[in-house]
């Protein structure tokens, strides 16, 4: 005899690893599109020759510009972080501790939210509350992305315990 199917939310069916990956998936694809707007302003400010460096590196400057946009998202979907790790001899038991790259970029971004804010800034042109905004957004992804990880993990060692 077949056993009845209960039916359960699909929030609670799902995975944490999930869960964590689509935050990563949606913290990435915001971090491109700020990318992309921060390309297409430096572009406006160069046409406009509002800036006398902006005008002689710009090729130099476009590049790495396009760099950090493509390369950036892809360090947030693929959650890169640096792990170190620590062995405790006496509790048999290995702990590390992992640094997020998207909490770090987050953190740098916000940085960057603070600068705008006290500069004053972005009550001059429209673009410039754009860019403001879209910069908080953008630290609000990273940083919601990058607190779902457990920042130290531990494990039991294969020793002599």
């Amino acid at each position: 005899m077949a056993s009845p199917i209960e039916t359960v939310p699909p929030s609670s069916t799902t995975p944490a690893w999930e869960r964590i990956q689509r935050r990563h998936s949606i913290a990435a694809l915001v971090y491109f599109l700020y990318g992309v707007f921060y390309l297409f302003g430096a572009q406006y400010l160069t046409n406009m020759q509002m800036t006398e460096r902006g005008t002689s590196g710009s090729s130099a400057f476009f590049i790495v510009g396009a760099a950090i946009a493509i390369i950036f998202p892809l360090l947030i979907y693929s959650r890169f972080a640096l792990a170190f790790s620590l062995w405790w001899k006496l509790s048999a038991q290995r702990k590390t501790l992992f640094i997020s790259f998207t909490m770090i970029l987050g953190l740098l971004v916000v940085a960057r939210v603070v600068a705008l804010l006290r500069g004053g800034l972005y009550a001059k042109t429209w673009l410039h509350t754009a860019a403001l905004l879209i910069a908080a957004i953008n630290a609000a992804c990273l940083l919601w992305a990058g607190l779902s990880q457990p920042v130290w993990v531990t494990r039991k060692t294969e020793g002599d315990t």
